[in-house]
């Protein structure tokens, strides 16, 4: 068996469109995060950091249990009305509004810059001032200031996170809109040209992991970036998220690691963090509790 060389070559295309810049530490987003423990392991409390230390700008919750969880929901740059009923129909589709609203606002917002950037050239030309009038009343005030158009987010895409916590006794991974939004989460509210789109971070918390035990399909499974995984008694699941992690590491050096920062049960709160899209510079794919790495 031997190679015959062509003449053919790739091009460079330049970064991945859907690409967002986080410090050299972090993860890369966007990201469809699976949080896996029992119930007081933790997974709220890690999504709350993750998600302030990678500086989302919105968070967007779907929970039963906000109420409950308000202690910890109040350090996440969430609103009241971004709270959602998991069992609510039109859950997803309000999310999506919620995304595409805030690119309606930005493609608006860059508009108004540009007809301001031509008004400032017209006033050099009084000849077109009068054709121009009713625009000139927008963007001027009446003691000839110009208005400048403002926007929340300073002219740059928001960064949104979508966390979804105790959920899985609801309808919602039942909701086919929901399985769709997992897997094109990179692409909800599309901009215009060829800029990247809006775009939605997912965390999802989950006391199980397979369906049968009211946990993740396997198309949310399938389309995951990142994990973190509690200490855990359920051997077959185990197993099971072992043999699906086998693309990325064999299922033998997998639990290798995953009993090796297991092993101080002192530690409660001890999870193994997964990061199946790290970055070059990162030494390892495996992380003791996100914070340290964990080099095989």
């Amino acid at each position: 068996m031997k190679l015959v060389k062509t003449d053919l070559k790739f091009k460079d295309l330049g970064t991945a469109p859907f690409a967002i810049e986080t410090p050299p530490e972090h993860i890369k987003l966007h990201t469809v995060t699976i949080l896996c423990g029992k119930r007081g392991s933790g997974k709220d409390y890690l999504a709350t950091h993750l998600i302030n230390w990678l500086d989302f700008d919105m968070c967007i919750i779907i929970s039963p249990s906000y109420d409950s969880n308000f202690n910890q929901y109040k350090h996440l740059p969430v609103q009241a009305e971004h709270v959602f009923d998991p069992d609510d129909p039109m859950v997803v589709q309000k999310v999506i509004d919620i995304v595409e609203k805030e690119r309606d606002e930005l493609v608006e917002y860059r508009q108004k810059l540009k007809m301001l950037k031509e008004l400032k050239e017209l006033i050099k030309h009084p000849h077109d001032l009068q054709e121009n009038y009713l625009l000139f009343n927008e963007f001027i005030t009446f003691d000839g200031k110009w208005i400048e158009p403002k926007h929340k987010w300073n002219g740059r895409r928001p960064k949104i996170a979508l966390l979804a916590s105790d959920v899985q006794s609801t309808r919602l991974f039942r909701n086919r809109h929901y399985l769709n939004l997992c897997v094109k989460n990179r692409h909800i509210a599309p901009m215009p040209g060829d800029e990247a789109s809006i775009g939605v971070s997912m965390f999802i918390a989950v006391q199980n992991y397979t369906s049968q035990g009211g946990g993740l399909p396997k198309a949310i499974r399938g389309n995951c970036t990142h994990m973190a995984l509690w200490r855990t008694k359920n051997t077959d699941e185990l197993n099971l998220i072992a043999k699906e992690m086998a693309g990325e590491v064999s299922p033998e050096k997998f639990l290798e690691v995953y009993n090796y920062i297991m092993s101080d049960e002192d530690d409660k709160h001890v999870c193994m963090f997964i990061d199946l899209h790290r970055k070059p510079e990162h030494p390892s794919m495996f992380r003791r509790s996100y914070l340290d790495f964990v080099v095989m």
